[in-house]
């Protein structure tokens, strides 16, 4: 008979075999140990027991539910009224016997009594605080589309379709980079600065990137030492095992104001794109709304291509 509980701090191992049993597609990471787990999960200074829920046929863990809360606007801390299932999933021997459905209803019970208005399964771009490093590639922003059939399942749950964020990738061992006049006099008169020291980032950033490595780079003109573009990377080593290859990520591009529409924003990314196979990086990265037309063409014109989906869906909490 199934059973439904609270966490428990001798879940870890549990929780990390059903991962591994689960097939959760190319986006999640595998053969990672209790420590990972721990470091991304449970160790977040937001983690709450009573958000995770675990169903358990005679002390084994056979399936969990994940909910918490998305950022506030200016990231500074939680908001209590946007819940956020971030993970769910369900050992394949106990599918069918409505155990997701159970445990969506539990999480939505929780969310429900800490105040939330509504819930966003899969969390979306820059909105789930777990899995950061271990789902998702760059970052957990949906659940992998191919990789389970979400839409029947979240709408039998009285969910509907909200988001969905294309996972960009670049080979940089296969694709050779573009080459234009302006991008060849972008490259003559800017300079690239890099630092591995985060600045102005919020509180969101750290929670979530902190346990990471990543860099900071800025294009500047040497006649005006003004930064016109910008942008992150961030490590995924985690995945090493499962891809087989080095890979990072690139996020939060940012081309000021009265700098758009000059061409500094591709020239970053392939600045970025050039220093990062000079150290051994195959594999790049990025997560793009695709509702946001302007990133997408972005990425496309710097070679990148579409590899996987991340979905969202939405549902207010009456």
């Amino acid at each position: 008979m199934i059973q439904y509980r609270h966490f428990h701090n001798t879940d870890p191992p549990g929780l990390l075999q059903l991962w591994h049993s689960c097939a959760l597609g190319p986006a999640a990471a595998e053969g990672f140990s209790c420590d990972i787990l721990e470091l991304f999960t449970f160790s977040q200074p937001f983690f709450d027991r009573l958000g995770l829920i675990v169903a358990t046929d005679e002390n084994r863990i056979v399936g969990f539910v994940h909910a918490g809360f998305a950022p506030l606007a200016d990231e500074s801390g939680l908001d209590r009224r946007q819940g956020i299932l971030s993970g769910l999933m369900v050992h394949p021997a106990y599918r069918r016997r409505r155990i997701g459905t159970e445990l969506v209803c539990r999480a939505e019970d929780y969310l429900r009594l800490a105040g939330a208005e509504c819930v966003e399964a899969g969390g979306g771009l820059d909105r789930n605080g777990f899995y950061v490093g271990i789902y998702g590639g760059l970052q957990p922003s949906g659940w992998l589309e191919s990789a389970a059939p979400w839409n029947a399942f979240l709408g039998s749950c009285a969910y509907t379709f909200s988001t969905r964020t294309i996972i960009m990738h670049r080979n940089l061992k296969t694709s050779r980079d573009p080459v234009s006049a302006k991008l060849i006099r972008h490259r003559r008169q800017l300079e690239m600065v890099i630092t591995d020291r985060p600045s102005g980032q919020p509180w969101w950033w750290f929670v979530r990137f902190g346990h990471l490595d990543s860099l900071r780079f800025e294009l500047r003109p040497a006649s005006t030492g003004l930064c016109v573009a910008a942008g992150q990377i961030i490590g995924m080593d985690v995945f090493i095992p499962k891809w087989g290859v080095r890979s990072v990520g690139i996020r939060g591009l940012f081309v000021p104001e009265g700098q758009r529409l000059h061409g500094y924003a591709l020239a970053l990314v392939l600045e970025m794109c050039r220093r990062l196979r000079d150290e051994s990086v195959q594999l790049i990265e990025a997560h793009v709304d695709e509702q946001n037309q302007g990133a997408m063409k972005l990425f496309r014109s710097a070679r990148f291509e579409a590899a996987e989906r991340l979905v969202t869906y939405r549902r207010r909490l009456d």
